[in-house]
């Protein structure tokens, strides 16, 4: 006989079986053991969280014998016994003809739906109820959902539809109204990593447990993904899966390499940082792979600081921040491994801060000319980013020196808004003035109104001028 995955060996037999979804499975235990069953049921909820597991379980309860005696006495179910898997309909349910199971991905036409849907209004051959099982309902064509919509509003007796899907938003709401809907959640790591470990040994496999908790994180949310990975570390290894197994036969990189990179990032040892990236890289994994699983080791690494109540968490933070801003860099560029080995690189340069107050007054020819640069660029990007422009309606440029190019503002509010921008503007600057360019923040508290902002010291000094003249102190009254 050919070897059975896990993820089909792992299908829960009864509803106690249904791993992290305890919420559904208690509630249908109630309505089944007060015979409240409904007609139409639709499943929502990520792959792998057991929708079509539950389908099969509820359809077979619909038959089992067992089930029907208890419902018959009045005694109340538990869930260990829906269904009973011993009577003849759970046994004969794979082969029984009044179980009727369609992908709607693959079979997503009118007429191959009402095919499936002719036998509806005939009478089960052997079942109490016939049922039919509908995979990624949301797959239909219009006229498709259209046909199974009178079915579902006005059923036949002894015939119940189960509808599963992964996009609750594409199901038309006369569908959805007319079932009721279970919504499956993801399930948790700490839900995943145990019942790895207890398969495992039903297996007569040792699994350390961090390598159960390395692919319960892998899995997201999954049971059935988690139990793939599970399998295929399985068929490679011996007797024992560690940590080590599941990075190789999964193709990731190893903690102990993600860690010599945070460390040389931390002591901020450059050449270290170059050296750990390149080995990082011979593992053949892409720079967005490398990246993320180094913001994810620094998340984990956060969580071990709270449970040893410590409380700096600057450098993991600032570290993260930086492999976020360089992913969003690296989807659609030619060069990803460049800009995640620049990325790290920066972090080792000593951290600037924001000066205070103007250091030394610029002359005017360089002045105009970075408010030329500035105030272009600015204009530019401000068409598409509406709060740039609202950060930069208030910034002015009072210096340019040394590819430097300072810009003051009156609120320390609007300072750290325009901040959030920085990044662009330089590129653009840069771009503009053909040489690397920089941008200072500085605040001062006595800068002018910002309608002068863009004129040249000249300008504004007669315009102070005529102030005086004509007894105008705000620029209001001035321009009355």
């Amino acid at each position: 006989m050919a070897y059975e995955a896990l993820y089909t060996r792992g299908r829960p037999k009864t509803l106690s079986q249904l791993i992290g979804q305890e919420h559904i499975s208690n509630a249908l235990a109630r309505a089944i053991s007060n015979k409240r069953l409904s007609h139409a049921y639709l499943l929502v909820g990520t792959r792998g969280t057991g929708k079509t597991s539950t389908a099969r379980l509820l359809s077979k309860a619909m038959n089992c014998e067992r089930v029907h005696a208890a419902q018959e006495e009045g005694r109340p179910l538990e869930r260990k016994e829906i269904p009973c898997n011993k009577c003849d309909s759970c046994r004969n349910f794979d082969s029984s003809p009044d179980n009727v199971e369609f992908d709607a991905a693959s079979n997503r036409s009118v007429e191959e739906v009402k095919r499936l849907l002719s036998s509806a209004y005939l009478a089960p051959l052997r079942a109490r109820v016939k049922t039919f099982i509908i995979d990624e309902v949301h797959m239909l064509s219009f006229e498709a959902v259209n046909s199974i919509l009178k079915l579902i509003e006005e059923p036949p007796p002894n015939v119940a539809f189960f509808l599963a899907t992964t996009e609750l938003n594409k199901v038309p709401m006369t569908i959805r109204s007319r079932c009721q809907v279970l919504n499956f959640r993801l399930i948790p790591q700490t839900t995943i990593a145990p019942y790895l470990l207890t398969l495992a040994r039903r297996l007569n496999v040792t699994l350390q447990e961090e390598a159960a908790k390395k692919i319960a994180r892998l899995a997201e949310g999954s049971m059935r993904d988690a139990l793939t990975y599970l399998d295929q570390c399985y068929a490679m290894s011996d007797k024992e899966i560690t940590l080590n197994d599941v990075n190789e036969t999964l193709g990731l990189i190893s903690d102990e390499n993600l860690d010599d990179v945070i460390a040389a990032v931390k002591s901020k040892d450059r050449a270290a940082v170059g050296n750990a990236i390149t080995r990082a890289f011979r593992s053949g994994l892409s720079a967005n792979v490398i990246a993320e699983s180094l913001i994810t080791r620094l998340r984990d690494m956060e969580f071990e600081m709270l449970n040893r109540d410590e409380k700096n968490f600057s450098e993991p933070d600032r570290i993260i921040d930086a492999l976020r801003s360089a992913t969003g860099e690296m989807y659609g560029s030619g060069i990803p491994d460049i800009i995640l080995e620049m990325a790290l690189m920066k972090l080792t340069a000593p951290s600037q801060n924001f000066i205070a107050m103007p250091v030394q007054a610029p002359t005017t020819e360089k002045l105009d000319e970075g408010k030329k640069f500035f105030y272009d660029v600015v204009n530019s990007l401000s068409a598409e980013d509406m709060r740039l422009a609202a950060a930069t309606d208030n910034a002015f440029v009072t210096g340019f020196s040394n590819d430097t190019l300072t810009v003051s503002f009156k609120a320390e509010s609007m300072a750290r808004l325009f901040k959030n921008h920085i990044a662009n503007c330089e590129r653009e600057l840069s771009k503009k003035a053909g040489r690397a360019i920089k941008i200072s923040v500085v605040i001062d508290e006595k800068l002018p109104s910002s309608s002068s902002r863009g004129m040249s010291e000249i300008a504004r000094a007669n315009l102070d001028n005529a102030k005086i003249v004509f007894n105008a102190t705000g620029e209001t009254k001035f321009n009355d």
